[in-house]
């Protein structure tokens, strides 16, 4: 026993190097958690390369026929590519390459670069493309600058502060979508060129003559050099006013003043707005990459907010929010806390049926196990951050990792308490439930190793989870076979301690043990004696309990969505605008948004008497486009409602204002797209009627909201065509279109550089000149020859609608159909399968050309599902081998394995009872109670292989190692549930994340243990049973003695 344990008796006997092993682990878990990265959710590893063209063709098909179908042709040769998305509007086209699981994006990147800049066949007015990896960054926290100043303002000061921030080390980027590049607008009358008889290409070709920096060659000479450089570049609005333009004689000339406006102002081609808490605002985001760290970026942009506070003018405050490295404080707030109170609670629970010093010492390996676990996700192991699915794991392990500790402690206070206190009897007692406990965790970490075997970007998020999990289990075997022997060698447990606190503890324990015998003997034993001899119909009971408890998912009771949509701290509303909306009508609507956010809220508030008061701490409104905005809105700590509630609320109470296509509401992260469909077609016809139908069938579904159909309704174009007149007058389309775009489009005709700005100065006719259809109808153009004609002379015009964007998928033209699914009443993959049951087969049926494939949550699901059905097949191999080696038999781990389904049980009757969903995130729980049934029933069958090499009847085998073992299974399934009750009883919005996972566990158990206590023996019967009549068999055909000794009823 010791030569086969020498590494166990040698720590056991030497606590200086336990303690020492202890210790160090601890200050390396220490130190190693303050160089730890925190980041909110783990960084996904780039899968797509993104090349880019701008193109102001003014129409998505040029860009679609000119650029898409001419880089999709292109990168037909270049391997490892998954799927090629285009999206061609008036301003150019972007292509998203989309990698193969096991392909290099590097090497893909190289591929699809060499391939683009050999196309040599693009519009001469095609920018070059730009090709590079589409990085994944994620927003840390926002500084606000607001006040009632004009953009100028806010933008001179907000650049000062981007420029601060990114002076700090730990600040790598920053994103300030309010910024709008400076323009010089020279906004020149028709009827003034027509007084000055100028034309505007002449007006244009002055100003480049009149403003600009040139440099001619240098003076050299054997001395120095000397560039001779003419700098006569106008700068201001005032400079270009004075730019001559024309000049009639002497002391005579036109200045640019005298036939256009000049306006030093923003870009206006794209609408604009930006408010904040009700002023006008400028916004920076602060982003990380995958190198940045949440923590030192949020220190960091405090200490320059604060710097700014102080010094900016008092019209205009500055503020940061959205701090999303508060979402990781809370998650590590309340894994202490509940680490605490898990400890806590364990360490009761083993000190009411053990012995205080086995109690402590196994509640102190927690700190070990955490500490240790910390070291190694550092570099250059694990190399992990904290984030949600890390401290996810850590939470979840807290249930589980002390079973080993639990069972160790519980067999040497037995084996001490029964041969006496001893250090050979210390090591006697670990010995005796070494190889099941270390196999026992061996198999539970085989299943939480499948976790890191799921594809796709969401494997990413799994496999750390897994892999926080099968650390703390590793360093809970090293704790429990190492340290934990070595604090219990000197466990004296008939010392009697007479102090008055201890005597009356005792008095606890003692009733506790009383109580433990009585339910063992006179309540378990002879139950089970009766579960044994009605073993097949104990057998079918159990099979009958876990076809209910299947039935409740298959038939809703329990609701099934496989991805979890995540708590938000933040409410974002989006509103999207029909095409035929009025100018300035998304303003007006998001304000009819923030109106009744308020109103909203008060309505929750006023049910609970709480009038006049407001969580609502910041609301930020945005827009980049005239048929759509954002609000984003946080509120302050503790609020009477839930975000979800508040969100419910906001939507009933805004209703859909007018021109609106859309409004979406979230108060939720979801991991996934919920719905999602792509329709693919040649067919234009085919495409819109599909995509209608698809469309009127989820607004009668209940549920179903935030529909969105990226086949929008067309714009209306004027369509210009050269006739035979203007063609005999000199013109031709390009200088027809060239002409037409000056005066309604506007011309670049130079750029400068203002600081960090490029200053754009475009020439165009007045606003009041171009705003309507009939300006351009009645505009005039120049001949050749300079004469000025009406447009109508040289050109007839035809009206059409353009299609504002065109999108392709594998080189197929499509259109997408998304939309938000409410949980609580529909998931989306019984959505997608009543789609496919009723609609879909109609709408292929009438269109063979039609292709329709469902993107979002169901192809995530289907794909994560087909890959962890061959993870966890390698998974249940590797489970049943390290049974099997222990155990010594190719049978027996098919008993134990046999449980595992039953353990579902009272995971899903957790659910119903909880009424929660289950998810992908409820089957990590599910994994976790595997390993402590598989666990547990090991020890079971261990116990019962050694009764039978006693020479003990089988009935009487099952029995002693059931009652044997009840003390310790009994002892791991209370502290399991108590290190998760903390957990079960939470309350705030980041435990909710959590909760299912710790259903499946803490509610799992409870039934699980029954599961140990009573099928286990039922299997072990049944199987003997088998066996002896196998055996008997075969003894009777070779004419043997059949008579088995070791065999009873």
């Amino acid at each position: 026993m010791f030569k086969q344990y020498s590494l166990i008796s040698w720590f056991t006997k030497n606590p200086v190097a336990a303690n020492l092993l202890m210790a160090i682990v601890i200050v390396m878990g220490i130190n190693s958690a303050s160089s730890l990265r925190k980041e909110a959710f783990p960084n996904q590893a780039p899968d797509t390369v993104e090349v880019s063209v701008h193109y102001a063709s003014g129409s998505a098909q040029q860009a679609e026929q000119g650029i898409a179908l001419v880089i999709e042709s292109a990168l037909q040769s270049v391997t490892g590519i998954k799927r090629i998305t285009s999206t061609s509007d008036a301003q150019g086209t972007r292509v998203m390459i989309e990698k193969t699981a096991k392909h290099n994006l590097n090497q893909l990147l190289q591929d699809v670069k060499a391939q683009v800049d050999a196309i040599h066949n693009l519009p001469t007015d095609a920018e070059k493309p730009l090709v590079k990896a589409a990085l994944r960054e994620e927003q840390v926290i926002r500084v606000q600058l607001f006040g009632d100043v004009s953009h100028q303002t806010l933008q001179f000061y907000g650049d000062k502060v981007a420029n601060a921030l990114l002076a700090k080390a730990a600040i790598g980027k920053v994103v300030r979508p309010d910024h709008r590049e400076p323009l010089i607008a020279i906004e020149i009358d028709e009827a003034a060129l027509k007084a000055y008889q100028l034309t505007f290409t002449e007006v244009a070709r002055q100003i480049n003559e009149a403003s600009g920096v040139s440099v001619t060659k240098s003076l050299r000479n054997p001395e120095k050099v000397i560039s001779l450089r003419a700098n006569t570049q106008a700068m201001t609005a005032q400079d270009f006013a004075q730019l001559v333009v024309k000049s009639n004689q002497v002391n005579s000339y036109v200045t640019l003043a005298d036939i256009a406006t000049i306006t030093d102002t923003y870009n206006d081609e794209q609408y604009f707005l930006s408010r904040f808490d009700g002023h006008n605002a400028y916004t920076i985001k602060l982003v990380m990459d995958e190198y940045s760290d949440m923590e030192q970026i949020v220190a960091q942009t405090q200490q320059v907010a604060a710097q700014f506070q102080s010094s900016l003018p008092d019209t205009i405050q500055l503020t940061t929010w959205y701090d999303k490295s508060e979402l990781i404080q809370e998650r590590l707030a309340l894994l202490s806390t509940n680490a605490m109170s898990g400890i806590a609670l364990v360490f009761i629970v083993l000190a009411i049926f053990l012995n205080l010093r086995v109690a402590f010492w196994v509640a102190a390996g927690l700190p070990f196990i955490l500490c240790g676990t910390l070291y190694f996700m550092t570099e250059p192991y694990a190399g992990l951050t904290l984030n949600e699915m890390t401290t996810f794991g850590f939470i979840m392990a807290l249930g589980i990792v002390v079973d080993d500790a639990v069972v160790v402690g519980e067999s040497v206070y037995s084996t001490k308490k029964q041969l006496g206190d001893t250090v050979s009897n210390t090591i006697t007692g670990v010995s005796i439930v070494t190889i099941p406990t270390l196999f026992g965790v061996l198999t539970t970490v085989a299943a939480f190793a499948a976790l890191a075997n799921v594809s796709g970007g969401l494997g990413v998020l799994y496999a750390q989870f897994g892999t926080i999990v099968t650390i703390c289990l590793l360093l809970s075997v090293v704790e429990s076979k190492l340290i934990l022997p070595a604090h219990l060698a000197h466990l004296n447990t008939r010392q009697v301690n007479r102090s008055p606190i201890m005597v009356k503890w005792s008095k606890v324990q003692g009733v506790a043990d009383k109580l433990l015998t009585q339910l063992n003997y006179r309540y378990y034993k002879p139950s089970l004696l009766v579960v044994l001899k009605h073993k097949y119909a104990a057998l079918i009971a159990f099979i009958s309990m876990l076809i209910l408890a299947v039935s409740l998912l298959s038939n809703g009771y329990v609701r099934v969505g496989f991805f979890p949509s995540l708590p938000a701290d933040t409410i974002s509303a989006s509103i999207t605008l029909r095409n035929d909306a009025s100018f300035g009508q998304t303003a007006s609507n998001l304000t009819h948004l923030e109106r009744s956010l308020f109103t909203a809220e008060q309505s929750l508030l006023h049910s609970a008497e709480q009038l006049n008061t407001s969580y609502i701490d910041h609301v930020a409104i945005s827009a980049d486009s005239d048929l759509s905005g954002q609000i984003d809105v946080s509120v302050k700590e503790n609020p009477y409602y839930t975000l979800k509630e508040l969100a419910a609320v906001w939507h009933q109470t805004t209703g859909l204002p007018e021109a609106t296509k859309q409004i979406n509401i979230r108060a939720e992260l979801a991991m996934v797209s919920n719905f999602k469909v792509e329709i693919k077609t040649d067919n234009d016809t085919a495409m819109q009627q599909s995509a209608q139908a698809i469309v009127s069938y989820l607004q009668n579904v209940d549920g179903v909201s935030a529909i969105d159909n990226s086949l929008a309704p067309g714009e209306a174009q004027l369509n210009f065509t050269l006739s035979e007149q203007g063609k005999a007058l000199g013109m031709t389309p390009s200088t027809l279109s060239r002409q037409l775009l000056q005066t309604f489009g506007g011309e670049v005709i130079q750029s400068y550089m203002r600081g960090s700005d490029e200053v754009k100065v475009r020439a165009r006719a007045p606003l009041s000149q171009r705003s309507d259809m009939f300006d351009v109808l009645n505009s005039d153009v120049s001949l050749p020859n300079g004469q000025v004609v009406p447009l109508s002379a040289v050109a007839t015009v035809q009206y059409s609608d353009q299609v504002q964007s065109i999108t392709r998928i594998g080189s197929v033209r499509a259109v997408t159909i998304t939309a938000a699914v409410d949980k609580s009443k529909l998931t989306p993959v019984a959505l997608v399968a009543d789609l496919k049951e009723t609609l879909i087969p109609k709408l292929t049926s009438s269109y063979h050309d039609l292709t329709i494939h469902f993107a979002g949550e169901a192809e995530h699901q289907a794909e994560t599902t087909a890959s962890m059905k061959s993870a966890y097949l390698l998974a249940l191999f590797a489970i049943y081998a390290l049974l099997a080696i222990p155990l010594k038999s190719y049978f027996q781990p098919l008993i134990i394995m046999a449980i595992i389904p039953f353990g579902f049980i009272g995971a899903i009757l957790g659910h119903w009872y909880l009424n929660l969903t289950v998810s992908i995130l409820s089957l990590n729980g599910i994994l976790a109670l595997s390993g402590v049934v598989i666990n547990d029933s090991l020890l079971l069958v261990s116990q019962f292989n050694r009764h039978q090499k006693e020479g003990k009847p089988t009935t009487e085998a099952i029995i002693d190692a059931a009652t044997g073992r009840l003390r310790a299974i009994l002892l791991t399934s209370l502290t399991t549930f108590a290190g998760l009750y903390p957990i079960l009883g939470e309350s705030s919005q980041q435990a909710q994340f959590l909760i299912p996972a710790a259903t499946s566990l803490g509610y799992g158990i409870l039934f699980a243990t029954l599961i140990t206590l009573f099928m286990t023996p039922v299997l072990l019967m049944i199987s003997q049973q088998i066996s002896a009549v196998y055996t008997k068999t075969g003894k009777y055909l070779r004419g043997e003695k059949v008579d088995d000794p070791h065999y009873s009823r």
